[in-house]
């Protein structure tokens, strides 16, 4: 057994026996030290090494791993397709999420419904509903269901376009559910006196939503910077449903195959698999870490006060233009973009007027040259930094559109919200139909359904893998309950620069983790003996867990009146008696929901078990379903076992379902819109 085990049990219990508050924070910081903090610094000292799979220590080797990264026009591509791709779902996802939130807004009982079926939507592991998605579009080699539904000759492993697209599609509408959460929270926040006015004068459809946007932009558009930032790091959804995509012209280069969506996760995975050289692999991790560090701080400037936010983001935004600028390719038409974004803060506030006019012209100079540069190179031509500068320039200083209105039909919008919604029962209904499937094929007959596919899986040791799942989220309880409950209370009542820090760590761990640090994870994790345990994996889900935790237990133990503290000290129990005795008691509703968070977490994970394991007695349940369909151009694929292990492993998740709904509704999520793998 691993001796991090043994310490992490000796940290939680020590607030216990201490009886003293202050240790609270110490098994918190002990597991983001391995997890977060170790695997960041790792990564960075080996990225400046030689270190082979034969080598027993580093060698420094300075910038050598840099300037690899810099000559490989593969990767260079990749981040092309990755900041496109991103841009791209980021805007579907909320442009469809407000739309269908300004329509579920009122309690009705379709609007009701509508919200039961985003819920399971959400519920159901992500790595089945991609898979079940594959199914349906791409079945073997095209011959799929809708190809012969529709007529249509849809393949994601020949057309460039079709494997994007179908990508796109499908992490958008994984997005959905969550995204339309959080609307809804916001929106709950708008006064229902303003639906009243607007109701009175008349308002149409396009004026409503340009109010309640301005209502509730001050949220909305940092989420949006933030879903942005998290789109860079896509993996589990894009890697199931078409790999790396049909290979493109300009992606076949020495050091980096590109596909169609061949993204920045999947170009270290694949790395990963093939590394020889651990320092160049941690070079190219760093270089994705900072590509994700520029997307976040984009996100963090838009919550500032104006002059600071636009000076922020003229700032970052020609800082990115200069760094991805000395990457992908440098031309003298950047430098009047670069110029302009870095001296046009220096004349705020003094011409309010002329300033805005200038980065106006500026911004339409930018788009017009990327639009230039795409027509002229293809794919090759997309400038990445003008796909995060424009939309955060543009929401930065938040020009005002001409002003229209008109409404859409009632019979309308009701097919778009249906068209929205209802891909989430296909997709259910299609899997089940394939669990009683008599054969592999992606057309099952109704007319001879049969039970042996759940005999078979279940025979295969199914069960052992859905318990191995279980195992990862008992150890995710256990660190949760021992790290995370505590430090939440202690972030609610002693908020020291330590207490602070660790938290400012917890909620940036949230937005920047990914592939690129899922990669260091594993060579911590395999020194200190827990890269194959469900120990480890359970470690990860945690830390994914904690940024929740501390939101919806610190705001709750806050809410706890001060007086019944007080008299709890008074009538003589200790801090850590009171803790106990009266905080947990009252906040068990709370802990039980996220418990349940944590489980479905647990189902969900599917990247860090395919890093962090490799025997076959710890396969958990998303590697038994990803061995059932394989990667897209598999040979060997069993969607009736895929459909059959998939209904199996759902029914614990939905008996827990119900209990959960208030957390899924809770505003604090939906504010939040804490996402993960």
């Amino acid at each position: 057994m691993s001796v991090v085990i043994p310490i992490f049990f000796a940290l939680g219990l020590l607030p216990f026996i201490l009886r003293r508050k202050w240790p609270m924070a110490l098994p918190v910081a002990f597991i983001l030290s391995i997890a977060t903090v170790a695997p960041i610094a790792w990564a960075l000292y080996v990225s400046f090494t030689e270190y082979g799979v034969f080598q027993t220590a580093p060698v420094l080797v300075g910038l050598k791993n840099y300037e690899a990264v810099i000559r490989d026009s593969g990767f260079k591509l990749s981040l092309r397709l990755t900041a496109l791709w991103s841009t791209l779902k980021t805007t579907l996802e909320i442009s469809i999420s407000f739309f269908i939130a300004l329509r579920l807004r009122k309690e009705t009982r379709r609007s009701k419904a509508a919200l039961l079926l985003l819920g399971v939507g959400w519920f159901i592991p992500s790595f089945i509903t991609v898979s079940g998605w594959r199914a349906f579009v791409q079945g073997y080699g095209g011959y799929s269901l809708l190809n012969t539904l529709l007529g249509t000759e849809i393949d994601v492993t020949l057309n460039a376009f079709h494997a994007f697209a179908s990508s796109l599609l499908v992490s958008v509408w994984l997005s959905i559910p969550l995204s339309t959460m959080v609307i809804l929270g916001m929106l709950g926040r708008v006064s229902r006196e303003l639906d009243d006015v607007m109701k009175i004068d008349g308002t149409g459809d396009v004026a409503t939503s340009n109010i309640l946007f301005g209502e509730i932009r001050y949220l909305l558009i940092p989420y949006f910077l933030f879903q942005l930032a998290r789109s860079m790091k896509e993996f589990t959804s894009v890697f199931l449903m078409t790999g790396n995509g049909p290979l493109l012209p300009e992606g076949f280069t020495p050091q980096t195959l590109t596909g169609s969506t061949t993204f920045l996760g999947i170009v270290l995975f694949r790395k990963f698999n093939t590394a020889k050289d651990y320092g160049l692999l941690s070079a190219y991790a760093v270089f994705v870490g900072i590509f994700a560090i520029i997307w976040i701080l984009g996100a963090l400037f838009s919550r500032s006060e104006v002059p600071r936010r636009h000076r922020q983001v003229l700032f970052l935004s020609s800082a990115a233009h200069v760094f991805l600028g000395l990457l992908t390719g440098w031309n003298w038409y950047i430098i009047p973009i670069v110029t302009g974004y870095a001296i046009l803060p220096l004349i705020i506030p003094r011409f309010k007027k002329s300033f805005r006019r200038l980065v106006g012209i500026l911004l339409m100079y930018e788009v017009m040259l990327s639009i230039f540069s795409v027509a002229q190179s293809g794919i090759s031509g997309i400038i990445p930094a003008s796909l995060l500068s424009v939309p955060l320039i543009l929401f930065s200083l938040r020009y005002r559109l001409p002003q229209f209105d008109f409404s859409v039909p009632e019979w309308l919008k009701r097919v778009l919200v249906t068209v929205c919604l209802l891909p989430t029962a296909v997709v259910v209904l299609y899997i089940l139909f394939l669990s009683f499937a008599s054969d592999s094929s992606i057309l099952p007959s109704l007319t001879m359904p049969t039970l042996s596919n759940y005999s078979r899986v279940l025979s295969d040791g199914l069960l052992s893998n859905i318990f191995n799942t279980i195992g990862v989220s008992f150890w995710a309880f256990v660190m949760v309950l021992l790290a995370g409950i505590p430090f939440s209370y202690l972030l609610a009542t002693k908020r020291t620069p330590f207490v602070n820090g660790i938290a400012a760590v917890i909620l940036f761990g949230s937005l920047y983790t990914g592939m690129h640090t899922l990669l260091p994870m594993y060579f911590v994790f395999e020194r200190l003996g827990i890269t194959d345990s469900l120990f480890g994996v359970g470690m990860v889900v945690c830390i994914q867990s904690l940024p929740l935790t501390i939101l919806l237990l610190g705001s709750f133990f806050s809410s706890i009146p001060k007086e019944l503290r007080e008299v709890s000290l008074i009538e003589g129990l200790s801090e850590i008696g009171y803790f106990l005795r009266i905080v947990i008691p009252l906040s068990l509703p709370v802990i039980g929901g996220l418990l349940t968070y944590v489980l479905v977490s647990s189902f969900n994970s599917f990247s860090m078990p395919l890093i962090l394991l490799n025997s076959q007695e710890l396969m958990p349940f998303s590697l038994k379903i990803y061995g059932y369909v394989g990667e897209v151009r598999s040979f060997y694929t069993s969607w009736n076992l895929f459909g059959a292990a998939s209904i199996i492993g759902i029914l614990p998740l939905l008996l827990f379902f119900r209990s959960s709904l208030k957390l899924i509704y809770s505003s604090n999520l939906r504010d939040q819109g804490i996402e993960y793998d």
